[in-house]
């Protein structure tokens, strides 16, 4: 089964420049984890996610003012992607290798598309299911380390000048 059968499309998004208060409320308003980072309205091409364990660590936890805080000041980079015509156990697969619950769906322009999540492939996806399990065994496994994606953007952050 492929990518395109099981994804959530055209997904609300955000611009770097946001305040994160606005993709805190995209979250609340519709039930999602997850805001993608899109570059501008017309191209959509996807600069990074932001995801609501981003907004407590690096907002509310710091006790920064939301309204004040850019989405990419919080916002993971290192985007984890796959296409629409991708097959469901590849992007199983991306979920277990890098702990992550969902993941972007873009084009051959790393254009968003939509997006896919645990739920979607536990609700709507033809998979065994132990399969579901074993994968979401692996995202959630306790680890010292941030996810994959979210250690890389730190790691490049840092090597960058500010």
């Amino acid at each position: 089964m492929k990518i395109k059968h099981v994804m959530t499309k055209d997904p609300s998004c955000c611009l770097a420049s946001d305040p994160a208060s606005r993709a805190a409320r995209i979250m609340r308003d519709e039930d999602v984890g997850v805001v993608p980072i899109i570059d501008n309205e017309q191209s959509q091409k996807i600069v990074g996610v932001v995801t609501d364990r981003d907004l407590c660590m690096n907002v509310v936890a710091e006790s920064r003012d939301p309204d004040g805080v850019a989405v990419e000041a919080c916002m993971t980079t290192t985007v984890v992607s796959c296409t629409a015509n991708d097959a469901v156990e590849k992007v199983m697969e991306l979920m277990k290798e890098n702990q992550i619950r969902r993941v972007p769906v873009l084009d051959e322009q790393h254009r968003l598309q939509g997006i896919v999540s645990m739920a979607d492939l536990v609700g709507r996806a033809e998979v065994k299911p132990g399969q579901t399990h074993e994968t979401l065994k692996k995202v959630s496994a306790s680890s010292p380390e941030p996810s994959k994606p979210r250690a890389r953007s730190r790691a490049a952050s840092l090597g960058s000048p500010r």
